[in-house]
């Protein structure tokens, strides 16, 4: 079965068709990712997304914010064809990333300075900017983190951090890369509950089985360069 949702609406953010490949360096073959792959995401769906290493989690979520550039197929936000770095500025502002690892997220030494940014960045008055960075920390309990320097935050703490910066741009998608990553249990559950409760879209890349079962309502995989519901 292909990465099509069973839901009776127009998709927000659609990938056809879509092929990448890392080309071949030195005595390194050529390495096929993704051939004819498909997705759509639609209103109220948590997708995960859980495959084996290497076939190409990261980099689809890469492709689809155009850190990476497709070989071949088609990317689609609310109807308009996403082409040019132009469009995919736009559309940065539409679809929150979190990357895999949180230390290329953080730029300021100070926490809410790095939380604030992505609203300030979007035109919001310093005002509005702290009211929402403030919130999306509140949201995952790290509001005590406000005033901490990130290096010296512990591993799981940047993982809080760079989710709030997300949240608190307060996107219409949401892309995750192993957002449990260092979270110690009660995080996690802490997490499960915000991501319930968030209204956005999402799509979830985790190794964490339990976790994907908690929040998705559509679960995905990676087989022979294809996205295919599980």
């Amino acid at each position: 079965m292909s990465a099509q949702s069973p839901l009776d609406s127009s998709p927000l953010l659609r990938v056809d068709n879509l092929a990448f490949s890392f080309p071949a360096q030195g005595s390194r073959p050529e390495r096929v990712l993704f051939k004819a792959a498909s997705l759509s995401i639609f209103p109220g769906d948590t997708i995960g997304l859980s495959a084996d290493n290497g076939v190409g989690k990261t980099t689809l979520l890469r492709l689809m914010t155009g850190l990476e550039k497709r070989a071949a197929g088609t990317l689609t936000l609310n109807g308009q064809t996403i082409e040019s770095e132009a469009d995919f500025c736009a559309l940065r502002k539409t679809v929150g990333f979190v990357l895999q690892n949180a230390d290329h997220q953080l730029f300021f030494p100070d926490v809410f300075d790095d939380v604030a940014f992505g609203p300030k960045n979007l035109g919001r008055s310093d005002k509005e900017a702290e009211a929402d960075a403030l919130e999306a920390l509140t949201l995952l309990g790290a509001e005590h983190l406000a005033r901490e320097e990130s290096f010296h935050l512990s591993g799981g703490q940047k993982r809080l951090v760079t989710i709030a910066s997300i949240l608190a741009m307060k996107p219409e998608i949401l892309l995750l890369d192993e957002p449990t990553t260092g979270l110690d249990a009660r995080s996690v559950e802490r997490l499960i509950t915000v991501l319930k409760g968030l209204p956005q879209a999402k799509l979830i890349v985790s190794h964490d089985a339990d976790f994907l079962r908690a929040v998705c309502n559509r679960h995905l995989t990676i087989e022979d360069g294809r996205l295919l519901e599980k």
